[in-house]
């Protein structure tokens, strides 16, 4: 045995011997069911030694005990590219395969096995394997079949924001495969997106029950948990990921920006640069996370860089070009707005929602009954949705004269004025509607609002805004007094 003196003379043989006393740790954790314990040391020895093939096959199991069956098989997959000749991990995969019920995959493991080592320890449990599956496949091919026919299609619904359609989607899906976890995941998002926050952890918490260790579950909490403002508990939870150390690229990529999203920018950096040095670029955010923790962490120059590249550029032209109305935290806000701001914030909502004029924003405005009972209100919701029905029923003649107002001064003011909710276009209309105003000549009451919008911003002339509509001078200063009278009692005083 070598003496201290010699470990210190040869810091490979520290290495060594550190990685051996985490090693013997964490098997002794594992057979005593310390299973958390057991996941520390042996995660420790596995990086001290990433080449050592016995450390790496115990990490596995105890990965696949504690639910961490995607991380495991990254492992089992790192022992096969070290050493071919392992069968004792062909067959760890193909049985952890199976236990998702990925069966393809399993399969092929099993049948790699049974050809390597046909004598071997396993091969009658891997050709009863074999045998299960391939009568499990005969009975679940449309099964399968639907599956991934209703997730795609659920995964499409929340790329172009509609959350109804895919709340519904994956409600479905997970009647039929109740342990299909991802839909469970992106239900969360979902249900996060609609406003439904309890829901929402409600799904993850079903997730991390039946898929104890589940990493996607585990870091959709902790965006949702920032999201909301509990960064304390976000940070307090994310000591999980602080040794996950997945092999496989999409996972760690996964974990990175998870913390770059929640502010652990210490951590994201490292694992960021990391990936970046391994050739990742697997998702067109990389750069922007990357970028954002090596600001935070004093690499100032680096994120400088990054923001005068190239890539920087080809994501602002690509966000300058997207459609809105298909931009799901657009459409979540909207629904939001609905349920949490007042009723002036809830008109001009309804008015954007008009605009959409689908199936989601009819089930968006479907709600207004649930959230307020001003009848200015619930009838501008009714009028918006007969007419996005193509119906003429007029609901009520005053409020049916407002949108006939708006409408017309829509024409004045450009789309993105109009579609940004933070702009008064539409808050200033839904003040006059709620103060009584009767809106009796369209035309003028148009022209007032018009130059009220622009008062504050360019500047118009009074005359301009009187020929837009065709209406006198004279006529449109009146109104424009009796608005600000309305609208700025103060400042009407002056």
């Amino acid at each position: 045995m070598m003496e201290l003196t010699e470990y210190k003379a040869d810091p490979f043989a520290i290495t060594t011997r550190q990685a051996e006393l985490f090693y013997f740790r964490g098997r002794k954790a594992h057979r005593e069911g310390r299973l958390e314990e057991a996941v520390y040391h042996l995660d420790e020895a596995t990086t001290l030694q990433p080449s050592d093939v016995r450390y790496l096959l115990r990490y596995a199991r105890v990965l696949f005990e504690t639910g961490e069956i995607n991380h495991a098989n990254d492992v089992l997959k790192q022992v096969r590219t070290l050493d071919q000749s392992n069968t004792e991990s062909l067959f760890y995969l193909a049985n952890n395969y199976a236990h998702v019920s990925l069966y393809e995959e399993a399969k092929n493991y099993a049948l790699e096995y049974l050809s390597s080592a046909p004598n071997g320890k396993h091969a009658e449990a891997s050709a009863a394997l074999v045998e299960l599956i391939d009568l499990e496949q005969e009975m679940e091919d449309d099964d399968e079949d639907e599956l991934i026919r209703l997730h795609a299609q659920a995964q499409r619904q929340i790329d172009k924001g509609m959350l109804f359609a895919a709340q519904e989607t994956l409600e479905s899906l997970i009647v039929q495969y109740p342990t299909f976890w991802p839909a469970y995941n992106n239900l969360a998002i979902v249900e996060f997106y609609l406003g439904e926050n309890d829901r929402a952890f409600a799904s993850l918490e079903q997730v991390l029950d039946g898929n104890p260790g589940n990493l996607h579950a585990l870091c959709n909490t902790l965006v949702l948990l920032h999201e909301m403002g509990q960064d304390e508990e976000a940070h307090r939870l994310s000591n999980k990921l602080e040794h996950v150390r997945s092999v496989n690229l999409e996972t760690r990529y996964k974990v990175a920006s998870t913390l770059a999203i929640i502010g652990r920018h210490d951590l994201a950096y490292e694992e960021l640069k990391l990936l970046e040095r391994r050739g990742y670029r697997g998702d067109p955010l990389f750069g922007h996370w990357l970028s954002i923790s090596a600001f935070k962490t004093g690499h100032v120059e680096e994120a400088a860089a990054f923001l005068q590249s190239e890539e920087a550029q080809s994501m602002r032209e690509e966000q300058e070009a997207y459609d809105i109305r298909h931009n799901l935290q657009f459409r979540s806000a909207l629904i939001q707005a609905l349920k949490t701001e007042d009723d002036v914030s809830r008109i001009f909502t309804a008015l954007l929602l008009g605009k959409l004029n689908d199936e989601e924003a009819k089930l968006a405005l479907s709600m207004m009954p649930e959230v307020t009972d001003h009848p200015d209100v619930l009838f501008l919701t009714e009028q918006i949705i007969h007419e996005m029905n193509g119906e003429h029923d007029v609901v009520d003649a005053r409020i049916h004269r407002a949108l006939m107002t708006i409408r017309l001064a829509e024409r004045f003011v450009s789309d993105e004025e109009r579609m940004s909710l933070e702009g008064d276009f539409y808050e200033r209309f839904a003040r006059l509607v709620l103060s009584g105003e009767t809106f009796d000549s369209v035309e003028q009451s148009a022209a007032a609002l018009i130059y009220l919008f622009h008062d504050v911003r360019d500047g118009m002339l009074i005359e301009d805004c009187a020929a837009l509509v065709h209406v006198s001078f004279e006529d449109t200063a009146t109104m424009i007094r009796a608005y600000q009278r309305l609208l700025n009692p103060a400042r009407a005083k002056c």
